[in-house]
């Protein structure tokens, strides 16, 4: 959930915000995002799969090496960030479900307007 949250907190919509944290796959991306999310995916889940055919995958799609860089050390840094303080069985903060409660609501109301139907709430924040 905090991850989705930073992009929240950054300006994302909060529709999207609510569609990243329930599926990303089911989002509007372009190619090199879905590429790039593919890859963060399989760095997160399975890192010592990952090789040189995975960059040369994420240049084909455009993005260049500083890209690939920034993004393998920000999926590094939230994976450091979720072992730490899932191994030291620390909770989320009031504030922060606070603020992904509101950022939902703001959501659901997006929703309605554009016409489509919120996510699934996987966290059990609304």
């Amino acid at each position: 959930m905090a991850h989705a949250e930073y992009l929240r907190q950054e300006g994302g919509d909060d529709l999207e915000v609510e569609h990243i944290k329930s599926d990303w796959r089911q989002m509007d991306l372009s190619g090199a995002e879905r590429v790039m999310l593919e890859w963060v995916e399989k760095l997160t889940l399975t890192p010592s799969s990952c090789g040189q055919a995975d960059v040369d995958g994420m240049r084909s799609a455009g993005w260049n090496d500083r890209d690939v860089l920034d993004i393998a050390q920000v999926c590094a840094y939230f994976n450091m960030r979720v072992r730490i303080v899932d191994g030291l069985g620390l909770e989320v903060d009031e504030w922060q479900i606070v603020r992904a409660k509101a950022g939902a609501e703001n959501a659901a109301k997006l929703a309605s307007e554009r016409g489509v139907e919120m996510p699934s709430d996987l966290w059990n924040v609304r």
